[in-house]
């Protein structure tokens, strides 16, 4: 508590009343004002606000704080107990109280020469155990030494998941395996419950040489088990043999469930698994990512473990003032709770990156987007923003015109990748720089402007470019060496323990997803009545379901 408050404004102090009243002070102040002076104090609060980690590098000079600000927000999450709180998360205390349970990924990526926290040490030691059973797998594919049910070696992997266990794995697959020449097998990730996927797989792959891979937590999960039935068919119609026999050959299953996968007929040797305490969010680091270690080999799955580990050796140690996770997560509680912006923006300036955006949905809304608190009562402030984005280039032809000149405030991160190795002729790799040098550029030209708006136009232009540049929108930049599997590793770590942080400062639990559950009930039975299948549960009527039923069985008919 500020000592120098008087008697009663010390009672009636709070962390969150002070970052009320400053949060009044700083709409008064735009971020032109923070940044378009070069006095030393302007260049000193830039410099305090620009932090690096190994090959990641984020400066948060283009958010709405000060000195001040970030006192003031290290005070609010030090007084939520978060220090206490992350020391439990790492010994493995019930920290997901709906479900009963732990919550360990970091374990999946603790390194076995390393002595883990007291708690989790039965944890890292059943993740390692795991991990050696999918160096085995991984081995023994690209030692040519898998066959399918007619005796051919494989050559490709169709991923079948979907939500955490698709999202990860396909992030990183697209951002590493750029070029052919370092994949070692080809992957194909299968997740829409349609089959629109899977079937320009089936004219495309060699049936013989095309092995599944299972991912699915609770092993019931309705897209991923539509979707591994209709590859069966297709490889056991292609090869002229049975299911089960497809299954006991070219058949991997990554659960929590081990004897659910028996049941489905997966052998116990082509079988991993991971504890209820890794959500499916946060399963990258477990076996849920053989498809990558297939693909890119296991030097580059480590690699992406170790890039991981160290972010979370760096949340357990840094102090809180210069700790990255807990710096991203009070920018953006900042932003969504005392400057009342609705939605965030994730833009990566590399088109390795696209579904950046589309994983950080999942890993943030589904943990955070809620408004009940651990206590069973309604929270009175925001919470998690809307997220969304794209390749930052094409989103410059898209919708940077609204947000630019529009009515809404945003704020985002912009992502931006270097240098990028060489990798052909000396006259490609220069027309490549100059290709990456224009991205840079892009980036941050664009960065500045959400900032400065009008007062980015340079003076010469002025007068011959519109205004009305709004401007004064929050914006961090995160800024890679190079896109390798240690940096991915730490930034996806990174956004993790941010999604750990807030919930502290929100009082959520970011562990669980009831939200998620209900929706896939309802489709349950509309199944069935589209089916013509019998119908357990009655769905509540209304008349613009039924005419859309109506107009579907029409149209099916």
């Amino acid at each position: 508590m500020n000592t120098s408050l008087s008697a009663e404004n010390q009672r009636l102090y709070t962390p969150v009343n002070a970052l009320k009243a400053h949060a009044e002070q700083i709409q008064a102040q735009s971020l032109s004002d923070l940044l378009s002076s070069n006095s030393e104090a302007t260049l000193q609060r830039a410099k305090a606000l620009a932090f690096t980690f190994g090959t990641l590098h984020v400066d948060y000079s283009k958010q709405r704080v000060t000195a001040t600000t970030l006192d003031l927000l290290v005070e609010w999450v030090r007084s939520c107990g978060l220090e206490a709180k992350r020391k439990a998360l790492f010994a493995g205390a019930k920290v997901n109280a709906s479900e009963r349970r732990a919550a360990l990924h970091m374990a999946a990526r603790w390194p076995a020469t390393v002595t883990p926290p007291v708690g989790m040490e039965s944890a890292a030691t059943f993740c390692q155990q795991q991990r050696e059973r999918m160096v085995d797998m991984v081995n023994r594919v690209h030692q040519g030494h898998w066959y399918g049910a007619t005796g051919q070696a494989i050559t490709d992997i169709v991923h079948i998941g979907v939500g955490g266990s698709d999202l990860g794995p396909k992030l990183v697959s697209e951002a590493l395996a750029d070029r052919p020449s370092s994949t070692k097998v080809g992957v194909h990730y299968v997740s829409t419950m349609d089959g629109s996927q899977l079937l320009p797989l089936m004219e495309q792959l060699d049936p013989a040489t095309t092995l599944l891979v299972l991912a699915s937590k609770s092993f019931t999960t309705a897209d991923t088990q539509f979707n591994v039935r209709t590859a069966l068919a297709w490889l056991s119609h292609a090869l002229e043999v049975d299911e089960d026999t497809v299954c006991r050959y070219q058949l991997i299953g990554v659960s929590s469930k081990p004897e659910k996968m028996a049941e489905f007929g997966i052998p116990g040797a082509h079988q991993l698994e991971f504890k209820e305490w890794i959500g499916g969010r946060f399963s990258l680091w477990s076996p849920i990512g053989i498809s990558v270690a297939m693909q890119l080999g296991m030097a580059c799955f480590d690699a992406l473990l170790e890039g991981a580990h160290a972010m979370d050796r760096h949340f357990l140690e840094a102090p809180l003032a210069s700790n990255f996770p807990v710096l991203m997560a009070l920018m953006g509680a900042w932003n969504s709770q005392f400057l009342h912006i609705p939605t965030h923006a994730v833009l990566p300036y590399d088109g390795r990156l696209k579904s950046l955006p589309g994983y950080l949905q999942q890993l943030e809304m589904e943990s955070n987007g809620k408004s009940v608190g651990r206590d069973g009562h309604s929270v009175n402030h925001a919470t998690c923003p809307i997220m969304w984005g794209d390749v930052g280039p094409n989103a410059q032809h898209a919708f940077y015109q609204l947000l630019h000149q529009g009515s809404h405030t945003i704020s985002a991160d912009f992502i931006a990748v270097a240098s990028r190795p060489a990798v052909a002729s000396e006259k490609v790799n220069h027309a490549l720089q100059s290709q990456e040098a224009l991205t840079l550029a892009n980036c941050l030209a664009q960065a500045q402007l959400f900032a400065l708006g009008d007062d980015a136009i340079p003076q010469a232009l002025r007068g011959y470019m519109a205004q009305g540049y709004r401007g004064n929108q929050p914006n961090s930049v995160l800024l890679f060496k190079a896109l390798d599997a240690w940096t991915i590793g730490a930034l996806l770590a990174l956004y993790e323990h941010k999604v750990f942080v807030q919930s502290v400062l929100w009082n959520l639990n970011p562990f669980d997803q009831p939200g998620v559950e209900l929706g896939k009930q309802l489709a349950t039975s509309l199944y069935h009545t589209l089916s013509g299948k019998p119908v357990e549960q009655q769905n509540v009527e209304d008349p613009s379901t039924a005419q859309l039923l109506r107009k579907v069985t029409e149209w099916r008919e």
